[in-house]
């Protein structure tokens, strides 16, 4: 597929969220077994190792820096897992046999480049995070007015950014899987270029997620099992019909 720095691709032609939705029920179809055991192997491994690296936010400074440290190393590193769990469902989009196993792929593709990739994700968050961070921990021990409208704004400028940053490099892992001969700076290079105008797409996609997930988490979160698969099932439809809209695109210029 032609991939050109310079190109910029106005995809007028995506499939709407209803009809990416029904591409992602159709395919999951028998197969909810596999991926709900699979994503509650990510859960539980994340658990684990959040419960490994966690140090007591009683101890000193000291510890809680070595904390945050072990658990941004952690985190990065985690990234071989999201790698695994992209590939499990683009094999299911794209009508391949699913298993359990497809989880640990990214242990055996190109693991290293799944790593950089998360480490864009979790840098981003920790860096934005410090200021809200740091005026959260001031507040501990001053009520001040105003020290609280900046944690406030420090939040909201978190939360805008780290939305911006993930929907514009949503497709990095998915392209991993697709396109293995490219650098992780490739990767993520070309996931900015396809989500140029498609990130309100994206965007609107994960919110139409809320309503039923607030039902999930009211009905004692069991149903979230099955709308966590939904979702993720939904979100690598959105990355085929991309590719696909973008490829096309490509080769008619």
């Amino acid at each position: 597929m032609p991939d050109k720095a310079g190109l910029i691709i106005k995809m007028t032609n995506l499939k709407s969220s209803a009809e990416l939705k029904a591409i992602a029920k159709e395919r999951s179809l028998e197969k909810y077994g596999t991926l709900i055991s699979a994503d509650l192997i990510v859960i539980i491994i994340q658990l684990i190792l959040s419960a490994i690296v966690t140090v007591s936010s009683s101890g000193s400074i000291v510890q809680y820096v070595i904390n945050e440290v072990i658990v941004l190393i952690v985190s990065i590193l985690l990234g071989v897992l999201v790698s695994g769990k992209t590939f499990l469902y683009m094999n299911l989009i794209y009508s391949q046999n699913v298993t359990i196993s497809d989880l640990f792929f990214g242990f055996k593709i190109f693991p290293e480049k799944a790593v950089k990739v998360q480490s864009l994700f979790v840098l981003v968050d920790f860096v934005i995070g410090l200021p809200a961070t740091y005026l959260l921990y001031l507040s501990q021990h001053n009520s001040s007015p105003n020290l609280f409208l900046g944690t406030i704004l420090a939040l909201f400028i978190e939360l805008i950014v780290n939305i911006y940053v993930r929907l514009t490099y949503s497709q990095a892992f998915y392209l991993l899987h697709d396109f293995q001969d490219r650098s992780a700076k490739e990767l993520l290079s070309t996931s900015r270029r396809i989500m140029k105008g498609n990130r309100f797409k994206l965007l609107y996609l994960n919110v139409s997620f809320i309503p039923i997930m607030l039902l999930g988490v009211i009905t004692l979160f069991i149903p979230l099992l099955w709308i966590n698969v939904y979702r993720n099932a939904t979100l690598a439809a959105f990355y085929q019909d991309l590719i696909m809209q973008y490829a096309n695109n490509t080769v008619e210029h």
